[in-house]
C-alpha cells in the first residue's frame, strides 16, 4: 500500500463557532478557504474541521495524546466537559463532544506498536 498519511474531517454547521471551540484543544488553525479550517499534527497527518450543514453531528475523530489525564486536565480546566472515559490494557480514552455533536476522541496507547 502507498498511503503514507491521513487527514481526518470534521463537518460543522458553523465554521466560525467551530474554530473557535477546536482551538481550544488544536491551538491557532490555519484557514485555507473561508469555509475550512485545518491543523498540521507534528508527527503527520492534518485535523480540517469543515461547514457543512446536511453532515454536521456524524464525524469521528482519534487523537492519540502522550498523557491523556493531562489531556483531560487541560480540557476541564477550558470548560469542556468530558463524556465517556474508559481504560484498557492497551488504551486509555476519554471523549468530548463539539457543539455539533461530533465525537472527538483522546487516546493513550500503552504500546508504541499501536501509534507507529
Amino acid at each position: 500500500m502507498s498511503i503514507v498519511n491521513a487527514l481526518a474531517g470534521i463537518a460543522v454547521k458553523d465554521i466560525d463557532a467551530a474554530v473557535v471551540w477546536y482551538e481550544q484543544i488544536l491551538g491557532p488553525a490555519s484557514r485555507p478557504m473561508d469555509e475550512v479550517a485545518e491543523w498540521q499534527l507534528p508527527n503527520g497527518g492534518c485535523v480540517q474541521v469543515f461547514e457543512d450543514g446536511s453532515r454536521a453531528g456524524l464525524s469521528s475523530v482519534t487523537l492519540v495524546v502522550e498523557d491523556l489525564d493531562r489531556e483531560i486536565a487541560g480540557l476541564e480546566s477550558k470548560g469542556i466537559r468530558i463524556g465517556e472515559k474508559s481504560r484498557s490494557d492497551l488504551v486509555d480514552v476519554a471523549i468530548v463532544q463539539d457543539q455539533d455533536g461530533n465525537q472527538v476522541v483522546f487516546a493513550h496507547a500503552k504500546s508504541d506498536a499501536l501509534v507507529s
